[in-house]
């Protein structure tokens, strides 16, 4: 099944205070049913249809107005390695979760770091922004499960919370500049990558899970509803098209507010749909297919070698009672990210975007394979005649150029295996004939 979902700037230079984040907690979750999966499909479809038409006016316009996420990019390159589940977050983290085996609920909030910018977004063929393109978020779509208790009689004045929040990586009043993963933390990393995680206080009064530090922030509450038990994404629209300005990420983070009295001793949270004693909230996301699989799918930088800030961040229950100490006091001040989880969040975007067209525009007549691979590639011409062979990468620079001539349909075989792992575009110009591909060297 294709799911859709979540990239931007190159990372902070590591400074003296930088921090190494702790790897990924096991978090229990349950697959969706058969008819949720198809519900699911349904609304991708459509999202699907959406990104083709937005591609359509950006060739003629270069107006990008269109739904985006992080996940969709993983979704596409690892597919087959990935599946969608759900897990439950609460307004308290003293909540009890029966996934067979009582426990305490391991998150009470989750939320993503999107960077419109990425050019992972051109290998799912959808346009994307310079890092001089200011931009409006107008839309934001949260995956979450919303379930009624039988205990509970109807709806209780139930709250879905979205903090949305923006600034530049390096404002340390937004974002917990400095953390990261050191070099050699998942295979194949030779060097340190930096995160970008919101600021956080915790706060350890029943009730009151703490808050989003961001001084320009913007909290969106929606008051859920009988038909949001029917649904996978809740479609949340701010009062006016949130401006963010060119440089800056934007971020969001989600949270449950109970419109009813609890006691998280004693109310427990149950599995697969069953009725829980409380109303409860799931949140939807793609993971690894095994526990044991400790590959990093939602860390860009590393996977794609791509520029790119997206993220998606949990708040686990040590984070908000403040049970870091010592040298790992600097966990309780930030969501933790997540490389193996990519939450279902998605974003309707709109800008004026100056990446060059050629750059979104993939011509399948010119053939690379093997792709994504080593950078060893042969390349197919569908037509004979006299090229411009060139190779641009993620920031619109040109690192090779030669010119090629060829008597009719032609396999030419290249080796680019000395470049840095990521996104490249290839060009193969000529007087009539003009030919563009993706090239993804891993």
């Amino acid at each position: 099944m294709k799911k859709i979902i979540l990239v931007p700037l190159m990372f902070a230079v590591i400074s003296v205070s930088a921090q190494n984040v702790p790897q990924d907690k096991e978090i229990a979750s349950d697959n969706l049913s058969q008819k949720e999966m198809q519900l699911l499909q349904k609304e991708l479809d459509l999202k699907a249809l959406q990104q083709k038409n937005s591609v359509a006016r950006y060739k003629t316009n270069a107006l990008v107005s269109q739904r985006m996420s992080h996940v969709d990019i993983a979704d596409i390159q690892y597919s087959t390695m990935l599946r969608t589940v759900f897990s439950p977050f609460s307004p308290d983290s003293n909540y009890i979760q029966d996934f067979g085996t009582p426990d305490y609920i391991n998150s009470h909030g989750f939320g993503q770091t999107f960077d419109p910018t990425s050019v992972g977004f051109a290998l799912v063929g959808q346009p994307y922004f310079h890092p001089n393109d200011p931009y409006t978020i107008d839309t934001i779509y949260v995956g979450v499960r919303y379930r009624t208790s039988s205990s509970v009689s109807g709806l209780t004045g139930d709250t879905l919370q979205v903090v949305a929040f923006k600034g530049n990586n390096q404002n340390n009043n937004v974002w917990r500049v400095g953390i990261g993963y050191s070099a050699s933390t998942y295979p194949g990393q030779t060097a340190r990558i930096n995160v970008l995680c919101p600021r956080y206080t915790g706060n350890p009064t029943v009730g009151v899970p703490g808050s989003i530090n961001a001084p320009a922030k913007m909290v969106l509450k929606y008051a859920l509803k009988a038909s949001d038990t029917a649904v996978n994404y809740i479609k949340i629209v701010p009062p006016a098209p949130i401006q963010v300005p060119a440089g800056e990420k934007f971020g969001v983070f989600c949270t449950f507010i109970a419109g009813y009295a609890y006691n998280p001793l004693t109310q427990v949270y149950y599995r697969s749909g069953a009725k829980g004693d409380v109303n409860n909230m799931s949140w939807l996301y793609l993971t690894r297919q095994s526990s044991t699989d400790a590959t990093p799918y939602f860390l860009e930088p590393l996977q794609l070698g791509a520029p790119s800030e997206g993220i998606s961040n949990t708040l686990f229950s040590n984070t908000r009672y403040a049970a870091w100490t010592g040298s790992d006091a600097f966990r309780n001040e930030y969501p933790s990210p997540s490389t193996i989880r990519g939450n279902l969040i998605d974003f309707w975007v709109t800008g004026n975007s100056t990446i060059g067209l050629n750059e979104n525009a993939i011509n399948k007549d010119l053939a690379v394979f093997p792709n994504p691979g080593n950078g060893k590639v042969e390349i197919v011409v569908n037509a004979g005649g006299i090229y411009n062979l060139s190779l641009v990468n993620s920031t619109g620079k040109m690192i090779y150029n030669e010119e090629v001539r060829l008597n009719g349909e032609k396999s030419i075989s290249r080796d680019f295996s000395s470049l840095a792992k990521g996104v490249y575009i290839l060009k193969m110009e000529g007087e009539v004939n003009s030919q563009t591909a993706r090239l993804v060297i891993q």
